[in-house]
């Protein structure tokens, strides 16, 4: 597969990273949402769906361009965790109040370990595919946490919007069923749908500001993932790669991504909750199908076109539920 011109990646989200190093008292934790929050919430969602959407396409250019996935999980973390150590070791009395087991899971599904699956899901796949079948099967995998960790409750339309998401993955799964590398792939997209449900209900079980959450994360990959790839050859790898995609791939993986995404996304959270700001990550499928087609030529099947369609409508069904505590 060719290369293609990462210069065309465009109408992203920009993030103000400045308010990441602006982060209020250590021991602040996050508000119940409110109504008030409810549209704030939503256009966080939004930030956070429309970096999603360029991040397949961008992984793909990376790895056709000689990137592996463990490359990749470098420049997002190394940088990220740089960056953002000063605001980990302000907040690390928040942190430390923060169970063990949390702190865990929400490093295993946002950090290193989360970008090395769905990386290399993107090696054995296709970018539209993995927006699919990862970001859209999120809601429902964080439906059944927040149920089971959370308590929360889901209303009927809720329940509705995640059936239809369900509905859109499977179409799209049967889609990609065509070749040995797809299928293999899918295995890790659904890995990592699980594993960012685990950290989005994590997360707000920590009751984390949302930057110390992301802090969090990009700073545990950084102390026990980057010396790993480092003593395992890859920065050599990085030196033979071409400089400009090299520059592009750092400032999206690791600005954009790493600090950009987490931190629009836990705000959501924050605002709207667990469940329902997952569900705004649905709409990433049929924005990031649309991205593959035009920046790397995919070529979609009518069924995985429905698919993604399907869940689109399912998160706006579900977005549209209210949750509800016992």
């Amino acid at each position: 597969m060719s290369s293609r011109d990462p210069s065309l990646l465009s109408s992203v989200a920009v993030v103000d990273v400045a308010a990441l190093t602006a982060a209020g008292n250590a021991g602040q934790t996050l508000p119940r949402p409110a109504a008030a929050s409810g549209l704030s919430g939503y256009l966080w969602g939004l930030g956070a769906a429309a970096i999603w959407s360029g991040w397949w396409t961008v992984a793909r250019v990376g790895v056709a361009d000689g990137l592996s996935a463990a490359d990749l999980a470098a420049l997002r973390f190394g940088i990220a965790g740089l960056m953002l150590l000063p605001l980990a070791w302000r907040s690390r009395q928040a942190v430390a109040r923060v169970a063990p087991s949390l702190l865990l899971f929400m490093a295993l599904g946002a950090g290193a370990p989360y970008a090395l699956v769905a990386g290399t899901g993107v090696a054995l796949s296709s970018a539209g595919v993995g927006g699919a079948i990862t970001v859209g099967l999120l809601p429902a995998f964080t439906l059944i946490l927040s149920v089971v960790v959370l308590r929360e409750r889901a209303t009927k339309r809720m329940a509705v919007g995640i059936g239809c998401i369900l509905v859109g993955a499977a179409c799209v799964a049967a889609g990609a069923w065509d070749a040995d590398g797809n299928r293999l792939g899918l295995l890790f997209f659904v890995a990592g749908a699980l594993m960012w449900a685990g950290y989005t209900v994590s997360m707000r079980r920590a009751g984390l500001l949302p930057q110390t959450a992301a802090a969090v994360v990009c700073v545990a990959s950084l102390v026990f993932y980057v010396p790993v790839w480092i003593f395992t050859g890859g920065p050599e790898r990085l030196l033979a790669a071409v400089p400009g995609d090299l520059l592009f791939q750092a400032l999206y993986q690791s600005l954009l991504s790493a600090i950009g995404a987490l931190y629009c996304f836990g705000r959501a959270v924050e605002c709207l909750g667990a469940t329902r700001a997952s569900v705004f990550a649905a709409i990433v499928p049929a924005f990031s199908m649309v991205i593959a087609v035009v920046l790397l030529g995919e070529s979609p099947s009518a069924i995985e076109i429905i698919g993604a369609s399907l869940l689109t409508i399912g998160a706006v069904a579900a977005t549209r539920g209210r949750l509800s505590k016992p």
